[in-house]
């Protein structure tokens, strides 16, 4: 018989969940045993050269062992193959976050371009709970192959096993361990893994609500920011990493600009709702004012009122809800768009980290600022150009479909939603056209040679 390395549910300690959570948690290993089933049977006619980075076992027999302080804690039911360095070490640290950087921007030596980027990079090649996070995500999105897929298991793992043993230390909340949570639910996130993602962010939760009493340093900026860069995700059901209740507690220990973000990302979500509900069934004109207009209106003001040139991320995150203001609910001309479009764009170039594919890919900030800019604008081919070089690097390493992993959020063709499936259906246009374009050359080439 074939031996096919499954993860086992253990309920010891968890006795404390409600019926319906060990439903989700019982439904959520399920999932990842069929999940890594598909990959070994997708394996069986794939023959690839054995190396480190291309084992040939699946990850040790896994088993979750409780709910620890809101974070998914597992741990090995059996001796793990190898150990996990945890000790400084300035050439594997390097090596790693080289790898990395190629992973997720296919270029291994980056120059950090801000003190907040420097700071991020000095955790990812100093913390091992964060490298095993990071190379949990970048692996598994570099390639569908199931050797990758085995490798990110693993790595997954890992990391899981270092952030416990961080909880469970007498140390103080650091960066390292914020780091390494935010990362697993990045990673949960892309994988549409829900029940995962509200672990995790239930885990960063924690760590906000504990770091003002046991951590005598402030939050980093490196995570504020990623907080404020994701707010407009919420607005479209796909959160990588923002919660509004993380974004009120950033609100209160950091800027109180970001509270009032994650009210305004709360109130445009609810009105989305109703803008959908009035496409599908029309509304009458004194509910639709009420209701949309009336809101929309104060919302705008609201908005406008955000902007912060002291602030990239903030002032990014305000004018791109200007645009899906008005993209909701058209009421202003094109140029008008394009010029709020470019001076979104402007806000998005002074980040001080620079995203790398899988979040670009999933950037509804991008999108929307692709939408609303004039076909032929210089600042339209910037976001189009921003989301096509992911889709085209994760299609190269064999992804069929790499805009799935946000199409799948948003499914009905309805108002805003149809504009993006345009938008992602010329996204895969042009990849194909040019990888038709270089066959073609390719071909040519070899035609010449003869």
């Amino acid at each position: 018989m074939e031996n096919i390395k499954l993860t086992f549910l253990n309920t010891t300690g968890t006795s404390g969940l409600s019926k319906s959570a060990a439903k989700q948690m019982r439904a959520h290993i399920t999932k990842r045993n069929f999940a890594k089933r598909r990959r070994q049977i997708a394996d069986t006619d794939v023959t690839e050269p054995q190396s480190e980075e291309s084992p040939t076992n699946g990850p040790d027999y896994l088993s979750i062992s409780r709910i620890e302080n809101g974070l998914l804690v597992q741990r090995n039911s059996k001796p793990a193959s190898r150990a996990i360095a945890t000790d400084p070490d300035p050439n594997r640290d390097n090596r790693a976050l080289h790898k990395l950087q190629e992973l997720s921007f296919q270029q291994s030596h980056l120059t950090p371009a801000s003190p907040s980027e420097a700071a991020w990079f000095k955790i990812i090649a100093s913390e091992p709970a964060v490298v095993e996070a990071s190379m949990a995500v970048t692996v598994r999105q570099w390639s569908p192959r199931g050797s990758w897929q085995y490798q990110a298991d693993s790595h997954s793992q890992n990391a899981v096993n270092l952030i416990q043993q961080l909880i469970s230390s007498s140390r103080v909340r650091t960066d390292g361990l914020l780091g390494a949570v935010i990362m697993m639910a990045l990673g949960a996130a892309l994988a549409h893994d829900d029940v995962a993602w509200n672990i995790h962010i239930a885990g960063v939760a924690n760590i906000i609500k504990d770091w003002q009493s046991s951590t005598p340093y402030p939050i980093p900026s490196w995570f504020v920011d990623f907080i404020v860069e994701d707010s407009i995700n919420s607005i479209f059901g796909f959160p990588r990493v923002y919660h509004p209740d993380i974004a009120q507690a950033l609100g209160n220990l950091c800027d109180a600009r970001i509270a009032k973000l994650a009210d305004i990302c709360t109130s445009v979500t609810n009105l989305r709702k109703i803008i959908q509900c009035h496409h599908q069934h029309p509304l009458d004109s004194r509910y639709a004012a009420r209701e949309i207009e009336e809101p929309l209106a104060r919302l705008h003001y609201e908005t406008r009122a955000l902007r912060a040139i002291d602030n990239p991320s903030i002032d990014a995150a305000a004018r791109a809800i200007e645009l899906t203001l008005y993209l909701l609910w058209p009421s202003t001309s094109g140029a008008h768009l394009t010029l709020l479009a470019a001076e979104t764009k402007d806000a998005i170039c002074r980040f001080p980290i620079t995203g790398c594919y899988y979040m670009n890919l999933t950037s509804f900030q991008l999108t929307v600022g692709a939408i609303a800019a004039d076909a032929g604008s210089s600042t339209r081919a910037w976001f189009v150009d921003m989301l096509l070089r992911p889709v085209r690097a994760m299609r190269s390493q064999g992804w069929d479909k790499p805009l799935s992993l946000v199409q799948r959020r948003l499914i009905s063709n309805d108002g805003l939603n149809g504009r993006f499936h345009a938008l992602w259906r010329e996204l895969d246009q042009k990849d194909s056209n040019q990888r038709s374009d270089t066959h073609m050359i390719s071909l040519g080439n070899s035609s010449d040679l003869d």
